[in-house]
C-alpha cells in the first residue's frame, strides 16, 4: 500500500499514530496504558450477559462489528469536507476588504466576469426558463380608464402582485394569474401599497395580513383573509388616519408588524396602533421619526424654510440587525436603528448622494464620477452572507456599492448594548463595476439602469432595450463557489415590457446545520429547490429560476444529448473534477420518474469527467487534462489555475481528505511504497506523487453536504410544559426521512455502479518518465494508490449504511415518541444523549442505540403487546444494529443464575464450567464484563482468568493481534488492530478483578453481592491470578498485566517478574513511549537488576539525552552520573579499552560539557523571569543537552553571559585573543554596574573579588586570562575612581596565587606600550607608580621568592629601572622627578642586595 499525504490545513492523526488513540472505537484506551488511571471497577450487574438489554426482554439484542475504524475514519473525513463547505472565502475577504486597509474596488480584472466562448455560454448563463404570466385581460381594459395616477408592485409575503388605477386597487396571483381581487372604498387616488403582518393580539385570528394603502389625504389600514389560495380583503378598515399633507410614496413592514412610509416631504413617518385608546393617546397614529417634535406646533411654511424637501423612494429594512434604510430620490442614504428589540427608532447616520460619489471616485479614480451617480436602488446584505457588509447600492451605470454600517476596524460579534456602539455610520467600503468594464471585455455595459435587487449573492439590473421593452442583467458567483475573489458569471435577458418591481420568491428557510453564515448554494443545491425570481412589468410577470450549478448541469446535458460534449467536460473543469463529481452525484442519485435518462447522463459524465488517480513525479508541477482555464484552448478567459496543496501525512487506510478550504477539495498524495512497507509507516523514498480522484473526493463531498442538515446538531432537545421536561429529536422526522432518502440513493448509485472494485490500471494510464527508470515499480505503485482508494470508498459505503440504519433507528424511535421511552432508559445514556449530536450517534453511539432498541423493546413488553412487528420493522431498517438473541446466550445467562443458587459445591462447579465452555463458544457475542461479575460474586476468579484466555484466543486464533503489537501497531494493518483490541478487552477483565481483590473495590450495587474475604484470602488469589497470567505463553496478556502493575506504581512486583517477555515489553514501551521517563526508569533498573550494567548505561545515557520538558537539567545530570557509574562497572568486567571504555570516556566528556550548561542555565535563571526568552532559555536548557557551539551563540552570547562565555571558550580550546579580552572587559563592566553608584573603595573591593575569583580559575591559562589586558582595564577603573591604593591590585593578584615577577612583567609591558590613554586620564605616570611600589615590596624583602624567581626578579628589575629611569627623565613635572628618585633608590638597593 502507498503512504497517503493530506493537502488539508487542519489537524489528522499522523500516519503512525498508536491505534488505542483513536476514541470512539472499540476497546479505546490512552496511548500511555491499557486501562485508566482510576481504580478499575465493575460493569453494572446485568441478567443478559450478551447484550445491555434489560433482563425482562425476552430477546436480546446483538451488535456486529460495522468495520468501526473506517466508518470513524470516514467520519473524520466528513468533518473535514463539512468544515471545507463551511469556510468557503467570507464576501469581506472576496472583496479584499481589510479592517485596517482602504476601500477597494473589482470588476476591472478580466477574472472578475468570466468570458465564455459562444459554444459554453450556458455554463455562466444566470436565469432559468423564463415563465410569463400576463397581466389579467380585466387589468388590460382597466387601463384605459385611467385618469389621474396609477403603478404597481409586487408583495412576495402574499404571492401576489399589485396595480393601482385613481382610487382602485387590484391584487392577483402573479405565479399564475388568476384570483383577481379588487377593492373600489376609497374616494382619492392611491399613491402607494404595502403589506404588514398584524401585530398580536390585536385583530381577530383569522386576519393574516394587513393591507396599507395611502391616498393623497389618508392611509388606510384594510384586513386581508384567505380561504385556501383566494385572498379576501375586508371592505370595512380597521383603521384610517389622515396624512396631514403628507404624500406617502413607498410603504414597508417589518416581521414584527410595524409599519414604515416614506413621503414626499423627505420624512420617515410610521403607523402606531393598539387594540384600545386612552386617555392621551389614540389607537392609530402617525409619527415622524425624521423631525423634532417642535416642528409639528410650527407652520408648514416654516418648517419648509428649514428643510428642503427630498422625497423618500425606498425603505429597506434589515430584521438580522435591527436597521431600516431609506432612499431618497436625489440619492441621499439614511440610516436608521430600531433598537436591539426593534421598537425603537433612532436616525443614526446619512450620506448625500455628492458624499458617495466623491467616495467613489476616490476609490476608482480612473472612472468617470457620473457612473456613480445617480443610484438606481438599493439591497440589503443579510448578516448571513456577510456579518460586515449592510447594504449594497447601485447606480445607474450598474455599478454596485457597498456600504458599511460599522467602523473598518470594529470587530465583529462583539456584544453591541447602544446604537453607538452598534452602528456609527454608513462607510463605502468596496465598488463592484458591472460587466465590460474591464480592457478585455467584449460586453456591454449596463446604463441608465432603472431597477436593481440584489439578494444572497444575486444581483439583477433593469435597463432600457427600446421604447417599452427592458433588458435584465444578472450577476452571480454560484459557478465560482471557493474563489477568493468575487467572480461572478451573468447574463443578458430580454423582456416585453419596462420593469416595474424585482423581488424573490419561493425561498425555503432549510436548516443549514447550525451554522451561523450560509454556505454556498452548491454546498445546500440538492436539499433546495432553485430561488425563483420574479419581475413585474407592465405587460405582466416575468418568473425564472436561478441557475444554481445542478441546474446548469441538468440544462447542458439535455441540450447536449448527453455526456459526450466539451461544454460537460468544461463544466467540471471550471468547479474543478471534486466540485464536479458532487454537483453530478445530485443528479446521478436522482429516483425521481422523470429523471431517469439524466440519471443515466449525470452518472456517465461522473465517470467520465470526474478525474482518475493522477501521477506526476514530485519535482513537477502537475499539468493534468482540464485543471487549468487560462489555456489557449480553454473555453474561459481569466479564470484562473488550480493550486495543489502542500501534501502532510494523512490518516490511516489511505482515506482522502478536502484540500485548502479555500479551493475546496484538493486531493491526497501518494509516496511510491517499496515491498513490505505499509500506508503508514513508509518513509517516501521515490519522486512520485499521486492524487485521488476527483470521483473519490466527490463522493465524499456529496455525502457530507447530504447528512450536513443534522451533523454537529444536538440530538434531543427540552420543551418545557408546565411544570416537566419534555424531551423530544432536535429533528423532524420529515427531515429524518429526507436525508435517509437521499442516503438511500447515494448507497444504490454506489452499487449501481461499481464504484468499489478491484484496482486495475485505465486504458491512459501513463507516468511522466522524467527522473523515473522503473516503470513496472511505477504501475506498482498505481494499483496501491487505486487499491487505497478502494478503501477509502469502501469506509464511505459502510458510513453510508451505517448512517441510513442509525437515522432510520431514530426515525423509530421518534414514531413511538421519544419522551415515553426515556423512562426506561439507563440515567447515563440519556445524559449522553443531551451531550450528543447526530454525528456522535452515527459514529460513536452503538451503546446509545442499543439501549434505544431495548428501551423500544421493554415498552413492547410492558404493554404486553407482540413484539413481531416492531421487530420486523427494526430487521429491516437497521439489520446490523439489531438481532435476535441465540440459545447458547439464554443458555449461559441461565446456567450461571442456577449456579448462583446451588447449594452444592461440586453442582455449582459443573455448572460452571458448562457456562465457560459456552461462553467460548461465542466469543465476539459475549459480554465479558457481565460474565466476568457473574464469576466474581461465584468467587471463581480462577475461572475468569481461564475464560479471557480463552476468549481472546477465539478471537483471534491466527494471532494477529501478537502480529500487531509486534510490529509497532502499523494503521494500515486494520484486522490485525481489530485483533489486538478484541485481545485487549477480553484481558480488561483480569485487571479489573485483580484490582477488585488488591484495593477492595466493591461491586456494582445492582449485581450479586462478593463474599467476604479477609486480605489474606484476597492475597492469595491474586497471586494465583497472576501466576495463572505468567504460567500462559499469551504474550500480549502479559503485556496486559505489566501495564496494569505499572498503572498502579508495582513497579517492585514488576522487577520480580521472570519471564521471556518482560524485557521485551520494556524495550518496546520505551521505544513507543520515548517522551515518557518512566518507561526507560524501568528498563535500566530492569537491566540493572539483571547485573547488564552496559545495557542500563546505555538506557541511562539515552535517557538523560531525551527531549522531554518533564525532566530538569539536574535530573540529566543525575542521569548522566548514574550512567557513568554503570559505565565504570561495565568496564571492569570487559576492560577499560573495550567499546565501554569509549562509552565511559564519552560520558565524562559529555558530563563536563553538561556542568558549563548548568552554570548557564544558573546564571540565566538570575535575571528576571517576566522576559519571555529567559522563560524559553531556561525550559530550552532544562529540555535537552547542548553542545559548546549552541550553548555559546543561543544562549551565553545572547544573554551576555560573559563568564559562562570564558568557560565555554576554554572548555572548548578556542583561542580568540580580541574576544577573551572582551569578555574581560564585559566581566568588570557588569560588577561595576551591579554597585552602581557606591563609594570608589565598594567599586574596587567588588573587582577585587571577582578578579579573584576568576583568576584561580584562569590563571594558570595565560591564553583565557589576559594579564596585560587585566591590568590595564582594572588600573584604569583605579584612575577613574580615584582610588589611592597604588597595590590593591597587585596583592589581589598575588593573593589570587600569581607570582610576583609575572605581575611585574605584564606591568612593565602595559607601560611600555605608552598608552595615550594614562595621560587622558589625567595620570601620565600612574603605572611607574605601581611599579615602584612593586620594586619597593621585592626590594624590601627579596627572600620572600624561592631562589630561582628570586634572580629572575632581580635581572629583570636591573634590565628594566633603567628603561623607567630614562623614561621618567624625559618629563619635567614634579611628580616623574619625585618617582625617579626613588626608582633611583630603589635600584641602588637592588644592587647592593645582589651583590650579597
Amino acid at each position: 500500500m502507498a503512504s497517503i499525504h493530506q493537502s488539508f490545513g487542519f489537524g489528522t492523526p499522523s500516519a503512525n499514530r498508536s491505534l488505542q488513540e483513536f476514541p470512539g472505537s472499540p476497546g479505546y484506551q490512552s496511548s500511555q496504558s491499557f486501562y485508566s488511571q482510576t481504580p478499575p471497577g465493575v460493569a453494572p450487574y446485568q441478567h443478559s450477559l450478551i447484550s445491555p438489554t434489560d433482563a425482562q426482554s425476552s430477546s436480546t439484542i446483538s451488535h456486529l462489528p460495522l468495520a468501526r475504524d473506517s466508518i470513524d475514519v470516514a467520519g473524520r473525513t466528513i468533518d473535514k469536507c463539512i468544515l471545507s463547505d463551511s469556510s468557503s472565502a467570507k464576501l469581506i475577504d472576496q472583496l479584499k476588504i481589510t479592517k485596517e486597509g482602504c476601500p477597494t474596488h473589482s470588476g476591472l480584472s478580466p477574472s472578475d466576469y468570466p468570458q465564455a466562448a459562444q459554444s459554453c455560454r450556458m455554463l455562466l448563463k444566470q436565469c432559468g426558463t423564463m415563465k410569463r404570466v400576463p397581466l389579467p385581460q380585466e387589468l388590460v381594459e382597466q387601463f384605459a380608464h385611467v385618469e389621474t395616477i396609477s403603478s404597481m408592485g409586487l408583495l412576495p409575503q402574499i404571492g401576489r402582485a399589485w396595480l393601482t388605477i385613481d382610487s382602485n386597487i387590484y391584487l392577483w396571483n402573479y405565479r399564475d394569474g388568476s384570483d383577481l381581487a379588487f377593492y373600489d372604498g376609497l374616494s382619492e387616488a392611491i399613491l402607494s401599497a404595502g403589506i404588514a403582518k398584524p401585530k398580536p393580539n390585536v385583530f381577530q385570528p383569522q386576519i393574516e395580513y394587513l393591507l396599507v394603502l395611502a391616498t393623497t389625504v389618508e392611509i388606510v389600514l384594510l384586513g386581508v383573509t384567505f380561504s385556501g389560495d383566494e385572498i379576501h380583503v375586508i371592505p370595512d378598515p380597521l383603521f384610517a388616519l389622515p396624512t396631514d399633507g403628507a404624500f406617502i410614496l413607498t410603504i414597508e413592514a417589518s416581521d414584527s408588524g410595524r409599519i414604515f412610509l416614506g413621503a414626499k416631504d423627505g420624512c420617515l413617518y410610521e403607523v402606531t396602533y393598539t387594540s384600545d385608546s386612552g386617555w392621551f393617546s389614540r389607537r392609530c397614529k402617525k409619527i415622524n421619526h425624521s423631525r423634532s417634535a417642535i416642528s409639528f406646533l410650527l407652520p408648514s411654511f416654516i418648517n419648509a424654510a428649514f428643510y428642503e424637501d427630498e422625497p423618500i423612494v425606498q425603505i429597506v429594512i434589515d430584521e438580522s440587525r435591527r436597521l431600516l434604510y431609506t432612499r431618497s430620490d436625489k440619492g441621499t442614504l439614511v440610516l436608521f436603528d430600531l433598537g436591539e428589540n426593534g421598537s425603537s427608532v433612532s436616525r443614526v447616520a446619512y450620506m448625500t448622494l455628492q458624499n458617495i460619489a466623491d467616495a467613489a471616485h476616490n476609490i476608482v479614480s480612473t472612472i468617470d464620477k457620473t457612473c456613480f451617480r445617480p443610484l438606481a436602488g438599493i439591497s440589503l446584505i443579510e448578516s448571513s452572507e456577510s456579518p460586515e457588509l449592510n447594504l449594497v447600492a447601485f447606480s445607474t451605470s450598474g455599478v454596485r456599492m457597498y456600504f458599511t454600517c460599522l467602523p473598518f476596524n470594529a470587530i465583529i460579534g462583539a456584544p453591541l448594548t447602544s446604537p453607538v456602539q452598534r452602528y456609527s455610520g454608513l462607510t463605502l467600503t468596496h465598488i463592484r463595476l458591472p460587466p465590460g468594464f474591464s480592457v478585455s471585455s467584449t460586453s456591454q455595459k449596463p446604463s441608465n439602469v432603472r431597477a436593481s435587487y440584489y439578494c444572497k449573492g444575486t444581483s439583477i439590473l433593469s435597463s432600457p432595450h427600446a421604447d417599452d421593452t427592458d433588458t435584465i442583467w444578472v450577476a452571480s458567483s454560484d459557478m465560482f463557489p471557493f474563489s477568493q475573489t468575487l467572480t461572478e458569471g451573468f447574463s443578458v435577458e430580454q423582456l416585453d415590457g419596462r420593469v416595474c418591481d424585482i423581488v424573490l420568491d419561493g425561498v425555503r428557510n432549510s436548516i443549514v446545520g447550525g451554522l451561523k453564515m450560509e454556505p454556498p448554494a452548491v454546498v445546500v443545491q440538492h436539499s433546495r429547490p432553485p430561488a425563483n425570481f420574479v419581475i413585474l412589468t407592465s405587460q405582466g410577470c416575468h418568473i425564472f429560476p436561478k441557475l444554481r450549478p445542478v441546474e446548469v448541469l441538468r440544462q447542458i446535458l439535455v441540450e447536449s444529448g448527453g455526456a459526450d460534449s466539451e461544454i460537460v467536460r468544461t463544466f467540471f473543469t471550471i468547479l474543478k473534477e471534486e466540485q464536479g463529481a458532487a454537483v453530478a452525484l445530485i443528479l446521478a442519485c436522482s429516483q425521481h420518474a422523470q429523471d431517469p435518462q439524466i440519471s443515466d447522463w449525470a452518472t456517465k459524465a461522473f465517470l467520465l469527467y470526474g478525474g482518475e488517480i493522477k501521477t506526476t513525479p514530485t519535482n513537477v508541477v502537475p499539468t493534468f487534462p482540464h485543471s487549468s482555464l487560462s489555456g489557449s484552448d480553454s473555453p474561459l478567459t481569466g479564470s484562473g489555475r488550480p493550486s495543489f496543496g502542500t501534501p502532510l501525512h494523512g490518516p490511516p487506510l489511505g482515506f482522502s481528505t478536502l484540500g485548502t478550504p479555500v479551493q475546496s477539495f484538493q486531493p491526497p498524495l501518494i509516496s511510491t511504497p517499496q515491498p513490505g512497507q505499509t500506508i503508514d509507516n513508509l518513509a517516501p523514498i521515490s519522486p512520485i506523487e499521486s492524487f485521488f480522484s476527483g470521483k473519490h473526493n466527490g463522493i465524499y463531498i456529496y455525502l457530507g453536504r447530504i447528512i450536513r442538515p443534522i451533523w454537529i446538531r444536538e440530538l434531543i432537545s427540552e420543551k418545557k410544559i408546565g411544570n416537566s421536561l419534555l424531551v423530544e429529536s432536535s429533528v423532524s422526522v420529515d427531515e429524518i426521512g429526507f436525508i435517509i432518502s437521499k442516503l438511500t440513493d447515494l448507497q444504490s448509485f454506489i452499487e449501481r455502479n461499481s464504484l468499489i472494485t478491484s484496482a486495475s490500471l485505465p486504458d491512459n494510464f501513463n507516468i511522466s518518465r522524467r527522473n523515473i527508470t522503473d516503470v513496472p515499480a511505477q504501475r506498482r505503485h498505481y494499483m496501491d494508490v487505486k487499491q487505497a482508494e478502494k478503501q477509502s470508498l469502501q469506509a464511505l459505503d459502510h458510513l453510508v449504511k451505517h448512517s441510513a440504519e442509525v437515522l432510520g433507528l431514530w426515525r423509530v424511535i421518534c414514531d413511538h415518541q421519544l419522551h415515553l421511552l426515556k423512562d426506561n432508559l439507563p440515567g447515563d445514556i440519556l445524559s449522553q444523549m443531551k451531550m450528543m449530536s447526530f454525528r456522535d450517534l452515527i459514529l460513536g453511539g452503538q451503546e446509545v442505540c442499543s439501549s434505544l432498541i431495548n428501551s423500544l423493546i421493554n415498552r413492547y413488553l410492558a404493554d404486553s403487546a407482540s413484539t413481531d412487528s416492531i421487530s420486523s420493522r427494526l430487521r429491516d431498517v437497521c439489520p446490523s444494529l439489531y438481532r435476535s438473541d441465540d440459545a447458547i446466550c439464554s443458555k449461559v445467562n441461565e446456567l450461571l443464575l442456577n449456579a448462583r443458587n446451588e447449594s452444592s459445591r461440586a453442582n455449582k462447579e459443573q455448572l460452571l464450567k458448562e457456562a465457560l465452555e459456552l461462553c467460548k463458544q461465542i466469543p465476539t457475542r459475549v459480554q465479558l464484563s457481565n460474565v466476568c461479575q457473574h464469576l466474581s460474586a461465584l468467587q471463581c476468579f480462577s475461572g475468569i482468568v481461564d475464560l479471557c484466555l480463552a476468549v481472546a484466543d477465539k478471537r483471534d486464533p491466527q494471532k494477529r493481534g501478537l502480529y500487531y503489537y509486534q510490529s509497532n501497531e502499523p494503521a494500515d494493518d486494520k484486522a490485525g488492530r481489530d485483533s489486538y483490541l478484541a485481545r485487549i478487552d477480553a484481558y480488561r477483565q483480569i485487571t479489573t478483578y485483580l484490582g477488585l481483590l488488591m484495593y477492595g473495590i466493591p461491586a456494582s450495587p445492582q449485581g450479586p453481592p462478593t463474599t467476604s474475604q479477609t486480605v489474606a484470602d484476597a492475597q492469595s488469589q491474586v497471586e494465583n491470578m497472576l501466576k495463572l497470567v505468567l504460567r500462559s505463553d499469551d504474550e500480549l496478556c502479559h503485556v496486559a498485566v505489566y501495564s496494569w502493575l505499572i498503572e498502579r506504581g508495582l513497579i517492585d512486583k514488576l522487577l520480580q517478574i521472570r519471564s521471556p517477555f518482560l524485557e521485551k515489553y520494556l524495550l518496546r514501551e520505551k521505544d513507543c513511549h520515548p517522551e515518557v521517563p518512566l518507561k526507560m526508569d524501568l528498563l535500566w533498573k530492569f537491566y540493572e537488576n539483571q547485573r547488564n550494567f552496559a545495557a542500563a548505561s546505555k538506557v541511562l545515557a539515552q535517557l538523560a539525552d531525551t527531549h522531554n520538558a518533564q525532566l530538569s537539567l539536574n535530573q540529566r545530570i543525575e542521569y548522566l552520573s548514574r550512567a557513568i557509574v554503570c559505565a565504570k562497572s561495565g568496564s571492569m568486567n570487559v576492560g577499560p579499552m573495550s567499546a565501554q571504555g569509549d562509552l565511559l570516556h564519552e560520558l565524562e566528556e559529555k558530563m563536563d560539557v553538561a556542568r558549563l550548561q548548568a552554570q548557564i542555565l544558573e546564571s540565566v535563571m538570575q535575571l528576571p523571569s517576566h522576559i519571555p526568552q529567559v522563560r524559553d532559555a531556561i525550559s530550552r536548557l532544562n529540555s535537552e543537552f547542548f553542545n559548546v557551539t549552541t550553548l555559546y551563540e543561543d544562549f551565553a552570547e545572547p544573554f551576555g553571559l560573559s563568564e559562562c562565555q570564558l568557560a565555554i571558550m576554554q572548555c572548548a580550546g578556542h583561542q580568540d585573543p580580541p574576544l577573551i579580552m572582551s569578555i574581560w572587559s564585559q566581566i568588570f563592566d557588569k560588577e561595576i554596574a551591579k554597585v552602581g553608584n557606591a563609594e570608589s573603595s565598594t567599586k574596587m573591593a567588588v573587582l577585587g573579588a571577582a578578579l579573584k575569583r576568576l583568576a584561580r580559575q584562569y590563571a594558570s591559562s595565560e591564553q583565557y586570562f589576559p594579564l596585560e589586558h587585566v591590568i590595564k582595564t582594572l588600573e584604569l577603573y583605579a584612575v577613574k575612581f580615584q582610588y589611592q591604593e597604588p597595590l590593591w591590585l597587585p596583592n589581589t593578584l598575588l593573593s589570587a596565587g600569581i607570582p610576583l615577577l609575572r605581575i611585574y612583567k605584564a606591568y612593565v609591558k602595559v607601560h611600555s606600550a605608552r598608552d595615550n590613554v594614562w595621560k587622558a586620564e589625567g595620570a601620565p605616570h600612574h603605572l611607574v607608580t605601581v611599579i615602584d611600589r612593586i620594586t619597593k615590596i621585592f626590594a624590601e624583602n627579596p627572600n620572600s621568592l624561592p631562589a630561582p624567581e628570586r634572580r629572575s626578579m632581580y635581572g629583570t628589575l636591573l634590565v628594566e629601572l633603567p628603561v623607567l629611569l630614562s623614561h621618567l627623565y624625559g618629563f619635567a613635572d614634579p611628580q616623574a622627578k619625585l618617582l625617579a628618585v626613588s626608582l633611583k633608590q630603589t635600584q641602588e638597593q637592588l644592587l647592593r642586595s645582589s651583590l650579597h
